[in-house]
């Protein structure tokens, strides 16, 4: 039997090959725990933090020359490639763990004419060979195929049980209870009673997303801002679909998985998975032609603030399921100009617009009207009132380089605001009749940030 030495490809900011969502670093380090948590004492993991390509650390390696190394890698190419293999040596004979570790992966990813290549041209391969070391680099199945691809993630176990049986390791078994084993609590608790459930009836609009919820699956589609899930109940969300208004790309943190990657997605695009028991923990939204307002109840936590494009809503690595999501298309964006940061980029409009508690002073903003008409007039720092008329999306409202403070604002649209003023605080909302303004005249008080609704 030997003793295993595992590397994890990759790393350190290197993801290797993508596919579907999926990066070969995370994939390979998620099969080296599985690993090491059936084989025991008889495997030990190489340091997952490091990319032992990048740093050469197989150079400064100092284990037995008994341990047998092996590189865990996936392959990647055309949509059609698929099967796994050995990499070892060129001019190497294969030996008895080579040539079970290819029988193995051979017939667990089919499709490759030779389970066993010599390469000569692979640092990793020559460092061991200058060490005197015995390493083979698995290749498990190409991560651009998605038949070897779910393989990988759905028999996980049974690879890795495969992998440590070729090095004649066997996989530990848990130990058989002395009285009979209680009823496990089921993944991520008991459903409980009472809460709040979603609308039991499909209503669509501008944003419209559905969510497959434990032990019911797909519920009805909701939209604009309503809720999809539940409160209350303690059922996870496992994944969610949404009809984007343009191209949108979505990244959802899941359970075991980590964070995974949807681009262009479209309404019949899974964000999770289903059928799996894997809650969703966060997601991020970011869309090129629209500005989206989202927001999730998490367990233990409640709802979080409402996230604007490309921000992370609901916390992570924490275990905590989202179990309700509410999704809608911003009013229109607005880009900061800030003291000390400069323009800090789109945000929606219902967000804050600015910093508060930093004392920082607004120095300017623009609007993406979306198509309203908005009128703007500013009173700025030694300059006074400046009356800008009907604003368009390059209208810079204040000043910027100047070093100098918005001190009051009147806006005139369909929108109520309200203004975040310097030892004051936030002003009460108003609407935008084009008369009323909010914050400071003549007393030397910088606004820090606007809000709309």
């Amino acid at each position: 039997m030997a003793h295993l030495f595992l590397i994890a490809g990759h790393g350190a900011g290197d993801s290797g090959a993508v596919g579907y969502g999926f990066s070969e670093a995370e994939r390979v380090r998620a099969l080296a725990s599985r690993i090491a948590a059936y084989g025991g004492e008889n495997v030990t993991v190489g340091d997952t933090s490091r990319n032992w390509y990048a740093d050469k650390g197989i150079s400064s390696l100092n284990i037995p020359k008994d341990w047998q190394i092996m590189e865990l890698h996936m392959d990647s190419g055309v949509l059609s490639a698929k099967g796994g293999h050995v990499i070892i040596k060129q001019g190497y004979n294969p030996d008895q763990y080579d040539t079970a570790l290819a029988d193995f992966i051979g017939s667990f990813f089919p499709g490759r004419a030779n389970k066993i290549v010599g390469r000569a041209n692979l640092a990793n391969v020559n460092r061991s060979a200058a060490k005197g070391y015995n390493y083979r680099l698995l290749e498990n199945g190409f991560i651009s195929n998605h038949d070897d691809l779910t393989k990988f993630n759905n028999h996980i176990d049974e690879l890795a049980r495969g992998i440590l049986s070729s090095f004649g390791i066997g996989a530990l078994a848990p130990v058989q209870a002395s009285t009979p084993a209680k009823k496990s609590e089921p993944i991520d608790g008991y459903i409980t009673t009472g809460g709040a459930f979603q609308d039991k009836k499909d209503i669509f609009g501008t944003v419209s997303y559905q969510v497959h919820v434990r032990d019911i699956g797909w519920c009805n589609w909701q939209c604009d801002g309503k809720m999809a899930g539940s409160t209350g109940q303690n059922r996870r969300i496992e994944a969610f679909r949404m009809i984007p208004v343009g191209e949108t790309d979505v990244t959802v943190h899941i359970k075991d998985i980590g964070n995974k990657e949807y681009k262009n997605i479209t309404k019949d695009t899974i964000l999770g998975t289903t059928g799996q028991d894997k809650r969703i923990e966060s997601i991020k939204i970011t869309g090129k032609d629209t500005c989206y307002l989202y927001r999730v109840q998490q367990r233990n936590v409640g709802w979080s603030d409402w996230m604007s494009n490309g921000e992370w809503a609901g916390a992570q690595g924490k275990s905590l399921q989202i179990e309700a999501i509410e999704i809608k298309k911003a009013m229109f964006v607005v880009n900061p100009h800030i003291q000390d940061k400069g323009w800090t980029g789109d945000r929606a409009a219902e967000t804050v617009i600015g910093i508060t508690g930093h004392n920082l002073r607004l120095e300017a903003f623009k609007i993406n009207p979306s198509g309203k008409t908005i009128k703007a007039k500013a009173h700025i720092q030694n300059k006074g009132w400046v009356d800008y008329g009907a604003i368009d999306k390059d209208t810079i409202i204040g000043t910027v380089g100047e070093g100098k403070r918005l001190e009051c604002l009147s806006f005139e649209g369909d929108f109520d605001y309200r203004v975040h003023i310097q030892n004051t605080g936030w002003s009460n909302w108003t609407k935008a009749d084009g008369v009323a303004a909010m914050g400071t005249v003549g007393q030397a008080l910088r606004i820090e940030a606007i809000q709309f609704r």
